[in-house]
């Protein structure tokens, strides 16, 4: 059970990381689009930093679908969360999320 337990510990990180990911994109988006003051970031560290993000991403749901395999594989049920939760979140590294968060969401009734 010990091994299932850490397979959804690690899967949840990675979702942490993820999370943290799409925010920053978007402080940076947000940022440039409004025109505010930020600090000067490099294209190329941009990018490395986007690649790196989709390397640890998938690393943690490697990890997390290895332990929950094995906790599987020695009867516990509770590791098949763990893979499942792994799969989504090696799917969702590749997706970006932050063009789709907004600050101001307005819904207008008579339109």
């Amino acid at each position: 059970m010990k091994k299932s337990i850490v397979s959804i510990l690690v899967a949840l990180v990675g979702f942490f990381f993820a999370y943290k990911y799409h925010v920053k994109m978007h402080e940076i988006q947000h940022s440039i689009i409004s025109g505010k003051q930020i600090r000067f970031i490099f294209i190329d560290d941009l990018v490395s930093f986007t690649r790196l993000f989709k390397m640890v991403t998938v690393s943690l749901s490697l990890l997390s679908i290895y332990l929950g395999v094995i906790a599987t594989l020695k009867k516990h049920k509770i590791g098949i969360i763990g893979i499942l939760l792994a799969i989504v979140l090696c799917i969702s590294a590749f997706i970006p999320f932050w063009k789709y968060f907004s600050e101001n969401i307005t819904i207008s009734i008579n339109s």
